[in-house]
């Protein structure tokens, strides 16, 4: 049973570098495109990559994030920004 769970766990560890379509977030998450839009925006929700011209994705590491904890997760590239711009002001 170990061994079954530790093939599981490296098989999902090499699948969170992938990426999943809009409507397959939608799916797992169960909010609407409008909602989605929404909470990205609100910084609410992890953002999509590009995937090549024209093709958006989001990675799954990102939603399986997401997922353990909607209320409370934030999106680490806007907390990034603000805690530069906060030591930027104080070294001033």
């Amino acid at each position: 049973m170990d061994d079954y769970i530790a093939n599981i766990s490296t098989g999902l560890m090499m699948e969170l570098n992938g990426f999943l379509s809009e409507q397959a977030v939608i799916k797992a998450t169960s909010l609407s495109r409008t909602s989605l839009y929404r909470k990205r925006v609100a910084g609410q929700f992890p953002e999509p990559e590009s995937i090549s011209e024209g093709r958006i994705g989001y990675r799954i590491r990102d939603i399986a994030l997401w997922l353990e904890n909607p209320i409370e997760w934030v999106n680490h590239q806007n907390n990034c920004d603000i805690s530069n711009s906060f030591v930027n002001d104080v070294d001033q």
